[in-house]
């Protein structure tokens, strides 16, 4: 059982599509067309905010971005690094102020920052907030030798912004109906899965990509011959993906300091059966392991109402979220424990 990196993986989860915070790649001067790092998680007719820190780039003068920022509306996606807005931005955003884009609901952002693993006692009124907590398991055997299927369970809390208001109390709705929505969307087996980006360029036709070498990598990119699950891995980029790959061998890094290693896959555990389609560093090509498979999950209730804070009364929203995954247990399991100790005679 391991709640810690599913509700990690929730956090990322939202911290991706919900804020989809993405930095400016070049300068934006009065213009409807931004240029960003990856334009995968925006949509037509979404809020955005555009951000920087001006404040620290003229010395101890601040310059007119000083705690400032800019709403826009999404017009079209050009590409995965273009976004077209329905009107030129007011304000100038510079690459060198660390200008950056991201979502936005009601013109009230939720930042990174304000994503909490674990309810708080004390919860920022001026700004949205969320929570997610584990709240509880079960489990059952659904067959011997030894499935045991185990459900857990985690509150998502969503802490409004100006909650008092009329406005405020509808933006803590469309939040939450967002973020329902999210995790209604799929079954989310993505959610624990380890991923590392690809290098070097992959061609189709060929078989093998190049991802850093480090402990990581090692422990979860290595030879299907030795998981349970051989077809496990999925290279994709923001084009386009395939699922079912098996790792036949992995080369460890060449001693030149490069740090490389190189991966050789296959569709099938014994044939080499090269990539369909190409992949680019470009487009974020990106390899991933998918080691938990959730056959069951949803938000199966939600409340509206009012949380408790110490003497204080908050607007807030609470999702409950469950999913369902097999873990293999195998039999007869011996003890590993020395059953007792006997001391050594003087």
């Amino acid at each position: 059982m391991d709640f810690v990196s599913l509700v990690s993986g929730m956090i990322s989860l939202i911290d991706k599509n919900i804020i989809a915070r993405t930095n400016v790649t070049s300068n934006v001067l009065n213009s409807n067309i931004v240029k960003v790092e990856n334009s995968f998680h925006f949509q037509p007719d979404q809020e955005a905010v555009l951000i920087d820190y001006g404040y620290n780039t003229n010395g101890y003068s601040p310059t007119s971005h000083y705690d400032q920022y800019e709403y826009v509306r999404v017009k079209n996606i050009i590409d995965t690094r273009t976004i077209e807005l329905y009107t030129n931005t007011i304000s100038n955003w510079y690459v060198s102020d660390q200008s950056f884009l991201q979502k936005t609901i009601g013109n009230s952002p939720l930042y990174s920052n304000n994503l909490y693993y674990g309810d708080r006692e004390v919860i920022p009124t001026d700004e949205m907030a969320v929570c997610i907590e584990p709240t509880g398991f079960n489990n059952e055997w659904i067959y011997l030798q030894g499935g045991l299927s185990v459900e857990y369970k985690v509150d998502i809390i969503i802490y409004g912004k100006e909650p008092d208001t009329e406005l405020g109390m509808e933006i803590l709705n469309k939040y939450t109906q967002a973020i329902y929505q999210l995790f209604l969307s799929e079954l989310h087996i993505d959610l624990n899965a380890p991923y590392t980006p690809i290098l070097a360029n992959v061609t189709a036709g060929t078989s093998t990509v190049v991802i850093e070498d480090n402990s990581s990598n090692r422990e979860n990119f290595a030879a299907s011959s030795t998981l349970i699950d051989e077809k496990s891995y999925q290279i994709q980029d923001n084009l386009k993906a395939e699922h079912d790959f098996c790792i036949l061998s992995v080369s460890p890094a060449i001693p030149d300091g490069s740090g490389k290693m190189t991966v050789t896959m296959s569709k099938d555990p014994v044939l080499s059966t090269p990539f369909t389609y190409s992949y680019s560093t470009t487009e974020y090509a990106t390899l991933i392991r998918y080691k938990r498979y959730f056959y069951d999950t949803r938000v199966e209730s939600g409340e509206m109402g009012t949380v408790q804070k110490g003497s204080a009364y908050l607007r807030a929203a609470r999702l409950s979220w469950f999913g369902k995954e097999v873990e293999e247990w195998h039999f007869p399991q011996t003890d590993k424990g020395v059953p007792y100790f006997r001391q050594i005679t003087p």
